[in-house]
């Protein structure tokens, strides 16, 4: 894809919800999930560890892994 520069102030729907919100609702929701401390590094590791739990999450609702993934990677390119 590229190189990317983050843009964290980018908000495309203009509703506060910047990039910088979303990543550190991402960062929030590893944290607590994995009980990882605050003073403690976040690797990608840990990123896959939450992203396989919302597949889980999928199949327990019986959602299309392949069907979010594709949401999410649309998203994510519209958000960049």
């Amino acid at each position: 894809m590229g190189r990317f520069k983050f843009k964290p102030r980018k908000d495309i729907d203009r509703a506060g919800q910047t990039n910088a919100v979303r990543a550190a609702r991402a960062e929030h929701s590893i944290r607590q999930g994995f009980k990882i401390c605050e003073d403690d590094d976040l690797d990608d590791v840990n990123a896959a560890g939450l992203i396989s739990d919302v597949f889980h999450l999928c199949d327990l609702n019986g959602w299309s892994v392949e069907a979010v993934v594709g949401m999410a990677t649309a998203n994510w390119k519209d958000e960049r």
